[in-house]
């Protein structure tokens, strides 16, 4: 099974989600605290997120990113929460194939700089950057 594109929402949270939850709990650490694991996978669950990626020959998810579709009046977007794995070629042509399947416009997300040159080098550009004030309790 050499695959790339969104990951059935039958196999991403069963038979793949050991994989899968590896994967992104490498990810997790560099976010905001947005989202867990049981997030993630409850999301994809109820279908408000998908799990995108590519699972080679073997049955091993190499790549895989979370993320959802947002839909603005003229615009819908893929975007991306969290991501790991290797293999940046064939990430850039699972999310492109999963753009297109869902009928997206472009591909979006908010990471740090050393992840922003690895999506520079596959030929995304900075749309725009992301400002966060804490607001305190």
């Amino acid at each position: 099974m050499d695959y790339c594109g969104v990951i059935p929402k039958d196999l991403a949270v069963g038979a793949f989600w050991p994989q899968i939850s590896a994967l992104i709990a490498s990810a997790i650490p560099y976010g905001r605290g947005e989202y867990t694991l049981d997030d993630i996978r409850a999301g994809i669950e109820r279908g408000q997120m998908l799990a995108v990626g590519c699972v080679n020959n073997a049955g091993e998810v190499e790549f895989v990113v979370t993320c959802s579709i947002v839909t603005f009046p003229r615009k819908q977007v893929l975007y991306v929460q969290y991501g790991a794995g290797r293999g940046g070629v064939r990430a850039k042509d699972a999310l492109t194939a999963a753009a297109k399947t869902l009928g997206c416009d472009w591909i979006e997300t908010r990471c740090r700089e050393s992840v922003a040159r690895l999506y520079r080098r596959a030929g995304f550009e900075i749309g725009y950057s992301v400002c966060i004030l804490e607001v305190p309790a």
